[in-house]
């Protein structure tokens, strides 16, 4: 603190006259360097650099090295700029040689520590651009993403709904294939019947016949009629299984859902999935 020392000291060789009356109007320098003084040594930089201020305002002829001082207040509290701008001054106006080497010593630093400053933050905006670019990306793979998952599954309940109502359809055409199978064995049935009961008929004349013509008559219509009777029957029988095979024995579930069935004579069951 030897250049706070050499302020006051140089201040209190300034005219009494004049430094009552700035002191009067401004404030009182001497106080103001001590106070400073005070406040550099407990290390409050930057309100001694204040304080400084003002006993360099308050001072009818301020000395220049009460500028060299707030340089090293800003300084020591970090504040490069304002260091910088105080050293330029004292640069200026300053006449000891040692401290204007000084002076250019520390711009050298401060100007270098500022580039350095300025580099780390310019990487540092540089970083925050690089990671809020690579958030965007990823936030736009996502929704992306999100939409090709979005048209897959409409894709594929499009294609549930499409297969469902193919099977529908299927279903439907095995129950009028089974209701017309149906109806042909009703009408083989009958015409076994029909024939069955011509035949009979047929062998009653074969047995009543007492003519070679007659009986040889009844008897061609008896194998006749049996043989209708019994393709009718065979044909009905047939229709009626096959009916019976065809008809859907159990609904058809909704797109998607799983049921489950048996496998064949029991020997254990399976999931089967409804398309």
């Amino acid at each position: 603190m030897r250049l706070f020392l050499v302020l006051l000291a140089a201040l209190l060789l300034a005219p009494p006259q004049a430094r009552a009356q700035r002191g009067a109007a401004r404030g009182n320098p001497k106080e103001l360097i001590k106070q400073a003084e005070r406040l550099y040594d407990q290390k409050k930089y930057l309100e001694a650099a204040e304080v400084l201020e003002k006993a360099h305002e308050a001072s009818p002829n301020p000395d220049p090295r009460l500028l060299y001082n707030i340089a090293r207040a800003y300084d020591q509290g970090g504040k490069e700029r304002e260091a910088i701008q105080y050293y330029e001054q004292y640069k200026a106006k300053g006449t000891d040689l040692t401290l204007i080497k000084r002076a250019d010593l520390f711009i050298d630093r401060l100007k270098l520590q500022l580039q350095k400053e300025e580099a780390r933050a310019a990487a540092s905006a540089s970083e925050r651009k690089r990671l809020q670019e690579e958030a965007a990306s990823a936030r736009r793979r996502a929704d992306e993403e999100r939409q090709a998952a979005r048209r897959a599954d409409e894709t594929n309940k499009l294609r549930l709904k499409e297969a469902y109502e193919d099977a529908l359809a299927a279903r439907k055409r095995m129950q009028v294939t089974s209701f017309a199978l149906g109806g042909v064995a009703l009408v083989g049935l009958g015409a076994g019947t029909v024939f069955g009961l011509q035949a009979r008929s047929a062998r009653n004349d074969f047995d009543k016949a007492t003519e070679l013509d007659p009986k040889l008559a009844a008897k061609t219509a008896t194998r006749t009629n049996a043989l209708l009777a019994d393709i009718g029957f065979g044909v009905g029988v047939a229709s009626a299984i096959a009916a019976v095979l065809l008809y859907p024995k159990e609904p058809l579930p909704p797109p998607g859902k799983p049921r489950v069935t048996l496998a064949p004579s029991g020997a254990g069951a399976g999931m089967e999935v409804s398309f």
